[in-house]
């Protein structure tokens, strides 16, 4: 007999959907750090977890370095700086409205605002739709494995 998606959700609550899911990423980030140390150097599964930890401990304080750095680095351009560039972006879309353009106090910032909204605006609706697709069917297909294994499970234990 075929579960039903309600025996299906009510089998599968959202903390064990999050430990499962967890454990899946992990597993994938330990195969992709396997799989990349075996290309960089050349160490074998056993070898790579001590490498690992090898590098961990004579990068770590490097890396905790350069991101302090990268967090307190000030800005390195000036007020003057964005002054130009605002006056350069001005007068780029003043050059392709046209001369009446200008009698529109607002009209640079108009023109700004349409154009990001017409380049970015249909690629976020798409990418996000798209999204949501794959999420839709990797949770699903997430949901029936572990359903699957955990009815083999159950059935396993009262054998």
């Amino acid at each position: 007999m075929a579960a039903t998606p309600a025996d299906r959700r009510a089998d599968f609550n959202a903390a064990e959907l999050f430990l499962a899911d967890s454990r899946l990423a992990l597993t994938v980030l330990s195969q992709a750090r396997y799989l990349l140390l075996r290309r960089m150097f050349g160490v074998s599964r056993e070898q790579a977890n001590l490498l690992t930890l090898v590098l961990l401990v004579t990068g770590a304080p490097r890396v905790f370095t350069t991101a302090g750095r990268v967090v307190r680095a000030p800005m390195k351009f000036s007020g003057m700086d964005a002054a130009i560039g605002a006056y350069v972006l001005r007068s780029g879309a003043m050059g392709v409205a046209g001369r009446n353009a200008s009698d529109v106090s607002p009209f640079a910032t108009l023109v700004t605002i349409a154009v990001i909204g017409g380049l970015a605006l249909p690629s976020v609706r798409r990418a996000a739709h798209s999204m949501r697709a794959v999420e839709h069917r990797l949770r699903t297909l997430r949901e029936r494995q572990y359903a699957t294994a955990r009815r083999a499970m159950r059935r396993g234990e009262t054998q």
